[in-house]
């Protein structure tokens, strides 16, 4: 008689899955989005924050599209979805063409350029009037993360418009009675407004943002304050450069949206 090997027992279906390391991967990807902050990153910028495997975080990245916890608004780039309360707010801004390539592109020029921390601002003026952060570029700069506390990002992510320059500049530029203010005379003239920032230590420099003639924002450069005083007019040369350049992709923009019309009905 044949010996017969002996019986083994069966592994339960989810041996050799390590759900809780799994959750840890996810958890990782969604901290390195949060840490790189508002706005869609690339994933190679994702993969290096998280320090997971390429497949791994795409992966990941993928599920989270697919579930409505990440968006992806160009190839390679991924974003935290809005909250519902996010995405209703945010009908209510001047809005600047959604998650615009082009407009992230220059921020991050801006960035790379003076090697500090550039924010676009949008104003919403329903109720008290208010700067709300659409986007920034930071480089990930340690001491930037580190000056961000809870209450110093709720602050640079939203406040009404008279507390600080990026909202000074908006208010300054506004077709309206409030504009006559001294303070926002000069900065109307001078073209930019400069004041402490949200974050303890850090300075603001702002310059506002038009499409045409109509104004949208503003451009800020968050940077220590030592290091702005003493780069000021260099700063606000480069901030300006970078309104400049979105402003024509902006007005590019419109221009397009103006001749489509004709162009559809003559086909």
């Amino acid at each position: 008689m044949t010996a017969q090997p002996p019986l083994r027992a069966h592994p339960p279906e989810d041996a050799g899955t390590d759900h809780s390391s799994s959750a840890a991967r996810a958890y990782q990807v969604l901290r390195a989005l949060l840490e790189l902050g508002p706005g869609a990153h690339p994933l190679s910028d994702v993969i290096t924050s998280s320090g997971l495997p390429r497949s791994s975080v795409h992966r990941i990245l993928q599920s989270g599209v697919h579930t409505g916890t990440y968006t992806q608004p160009k190839y390679g780039h991924y974003a935290v979805a809005p909250t519902p309360q996010q995405a209703a707010s945010s009908d209510f801004l001047t809005a600047l063409p959604a998650r615009s390539p082009a407009i992230s592109e220059e921020l991050g020029h801006l960035q790379r350029r003076t090697g500090q921390v550039a924010a676009i601002h949008s104003q919403l003026l329903i109720g008290v009037p208010t700067r709300v952060c659409v986007e920034v570029a930071h480089g990930r700069r340690s001491d930037f993360a580190a000056a961000l506390s809870a209450e110093a990002g709720a602050a640079f992510r939203q406040a009404p418009l008279h507390v600080d320059a990026a909202g000074l500049v908006i208010l300054a530029n506004l077709d309206d009675g409030a504009a006559s203010a001294p303070i926002l005379r000069r900065i109307r003239i001078q073209g930019h407004a400069v004041t402490r920032a949200p974050l303890a230590g850090w300075s603001m420099l702002s310059v506002p943002l038009r499409r045409g003639n109509i104004l949208v924002g503003s451009i800020s450069l968050l940077a220590p304050e030592a290091h702005l005083a003493r780069r000021t007019e260099r700063i606000t040369d480069v901030t300006m450069d970078a309104a400049a350049a979105m402003a024509r992709h902006l007005e590019h923009v419109r221009a397009i949206r103006h001749v489509l019309p004709p162009l559809v009905q003559a086909c």
